[in-house]
């Protein structure tokens, strides 16, 4: 299988223009866009209502080790599943929190909601659009315990529209995440990287490409980083 994402620099949570980055996919015979756009307004407005709560596990620790680093998120989840987004948010996030801690809950002064919106689209060879998906990166940054560490909540990748030509389909799904302190140990910030998996398909062929997003406690921003 080739590749068929490039890499894109996210940069702060202000809308910027992006130049597009384009690939070719010698496997589909497709030319791939990846251009980042304004976030839509609907989405937005589905966020302020959607009240995304926080993690709890169900015993927590006696002490909090802050230079240690867990997840009490999930791991592995679909964002679009045959052409089908997935779009139950409310529980479909990781995030870097200190081991020992019973809920994010325990933490404070967590930034809002910081999204960021991509779109990746995919044309034959004849100028025909086969496959366009928006999705958005979500996470809260900066929660601290007891006024130490800095820590990340709510980190996602959601899909927020889709366009799928028929004979193609569209896979799209975080397949790993890793957390760790990437402060020191006096003063711990929590990093999220988050692996994700795109696919397309058709009757007889198949292209599936790899991506990482970097995302820390101490920032808005947020990195892709090629794999």
């Amino acid at each position: 299988m080739k590749a068929i994402l490039t890499a894109v620099l996210l940069v702060s949570s202000s809308i910027m223009a992006t130049p597009v980055a384009e690939s070719y996919n010698q496997d589909l015979d497709i030319y791939q866009y990846v251009e980042e756009i304004k976030t839509p307004k609907s989405f937005e407005v589905k966020l302020d209502k959607m009240g995304i709560p926080r993690s709890e596990m169900e015993t927590g620790e006696l002490d909090v080790i802050f230079d240690s680093i867990i997840n009490l998120g999930k791991k592995v989840w679909a964002i679009v599943e045959s052409n089908k987004p997935v779009v139950n948010v409310s529980y479909l996030y990781a995030n870097a929190l200190p081991k020992g801690v019973r809920s994010s809950e325990d933490l404070e002064s967590f930034s809002p909601l910081q999204v960021k919106s991509y779109r990746v689209y995919g044309k034959n060879l004849y100028g025909i659009t086969v496959y366009d998906l928006t999705y958005s990166l979500i996470h809260r940054y900066g929660g601290n315990y007891q006024g130490r560490g800095r820590y990340l909540e709510n980190v996602a990748v959601v899909p927020t529209a889709l366009d799928v030509m028929w004979g193609y389909t569209v896979d799209y799904k975080v397949e790993n995440v890793s957390v760790l302190n990437v402060g020191t140990r006096e003063n711990p910030v929590g990093s999220v990287l988050l692996g994700t998996l795109f696919k397309v398909s058709t009757i007889i062929k198949s292209s599936e490409s790899h991506s990482i997003y970097d995302f820390r406690g101490d920032s808005a921003n947020v990195f892709a980083v090629k794999r």
